[in-house]
């Protein structure tokens, strides 16, 4: 075993505890970081320079669909603190490998505003920024002030602000010029402070459904009860985690041309659409719904009883189990609606 600074590197490490899917597999090398300094140190090492590499988070958003014949690195920082603040707004420091809904939460307790429909949400900051998390109307770019890092070509602390991480649905530098090429350390967030003006983003129409249901008071709401709100729709729809082995939703909304959505608009009138700009938004959840998978299971991978968009893990899955199960999904959705789903999660092999 070899150890630099406090690093030490494993060998022949099982994977199962360290994805959400729970899915088996071992990694030929592992190390756990503990501080910024020791990704810097590691990328000099010949471990780091002489196998292939993943950078592991949370595990939320991962398939492992072999056995890892490289290094894993798992980071593992975590801190926030307060940078600046006003009357009117905030500027909030997470490192990116603090858990999501926590973060969420601590916002809500100290009445910081703008993130609250982000709640109940798994995977690390890290993962919010890289995939600009979009829910409920809600898109994490609107907060996000400065995303800092390291480059791993350069092997230096980079600083990235707002515009230059390239925000779209989903979308981010991160994810097409700087893949595999960045480690998101912290992210700096600018948020509002709860003021008696402050309207909370209602446009979800199981919003509204869900307040008056519980008989609430909208104009007499704390962030945290509105938070608990958002908690509880997720939770009427997603499994929970702590007994259910998933990645949560597993494909993205596709987006397509306002052209296409004539033709397909005129062949299948019953599809939800969302009109965003230039382009229009399908529900993943209903594509996958009308191509016959809900409830859908082969003994290993099925949907979830609530949500087709969720895939779980009902039986000792493989990665391989998983993503066979994800491409017959693709494909039959493909093939009824030529409109191709994009995963969310990582397959990594």
């Amino acid at each position: 075993m070899l150890k630099y600074y406090t690093m030490q590197i494993q060998n022949n490490v099982d994977l199962t505890s360290y994805n959400t899917f729970k899915v088996k597999s071992i990694a030929k090398h592992f190390v756990q970081i503990q501080n910024e300094s020791e990704i810097i140190a590691l990328l000099d090492e010949p471990i780091y320079l002489q196998n292939k590499k993943y950078f592991l988070g949370s595990g939320a958003n991962t398939v492992f669909v072999n056995d890892f014949d490289g290094l894993i690195i798992k980071i593992d920082i975590l801190w926030k603190e307060i940078l600046s603040e006003n009357d009117e707004e905030i500027l909030f420091k997470v490192w990116a490998w603090e858990n999501r809904h926590n973060f969420v939460l601590r916002c809500a307790e100290n009445n910081f505003a703008w993130v609250e429909n982000l709640a109940y949400i798994p995977s690390s900051v890290w993962a919010t920024v890289v995939q600009n998390v979009w829910a409920y109307w809600i898109e994490v770019k609107s907060v996000v002030q400065t995303v800092f890092g390291i480059n791993l070509d350069t092997k230096k602390s980079q600083t990235l602000e707002n515009k230059e991480c390239n925000f779209g649905y989903r979308d981010s530098v991160f994810k097409n010029e700087l893949k595999n090429n960045f480690i998101v350390t912290h992210v700096v967030f600018r948020l509002k402070k709860l003021q008696p003006s402050y309207k909370f983003n209602c446009d979800y129409a199981g919003i509204n459904e869900k307040i008056s249901e519980l008989w609430l008071d909208l104009s007499a709401m704390t962030i945290s009860d509105f938070v608990e709100v958002i908690t509880q729709i997720r939770k009427d729809k997603l499994p929970d985690r702590e007994t259910t082995w998933t990645a949560g939703s597993f494909f993205k909304n596709p987006v397509i041309t306002k052209e296409q959505w004539k033709i397909l608009q005129s062949r299948f009138p019953e599809i939800k659409w969302f009109d965003s700009d230039n382009y229009i938004k399908l529900s993943a959840w209903q594509l996958i719904d009308l191509c016959g998978f809900k409830w859908k299971s082969n003994g290993k991978v099925g949907t979830y009883k609530n949500h087709a968009l969720i895939l779980v893990n009902e039986w000792i899955a493989t990665g391989q189990d998983i993503e066979y199960f994800a491409k017959e999904i693709q494909t039959s959705v493909q093939d009824r609606f030529n409109v191709l789903l994009e995963p969310e999660v990582i397959f990594v092999k």
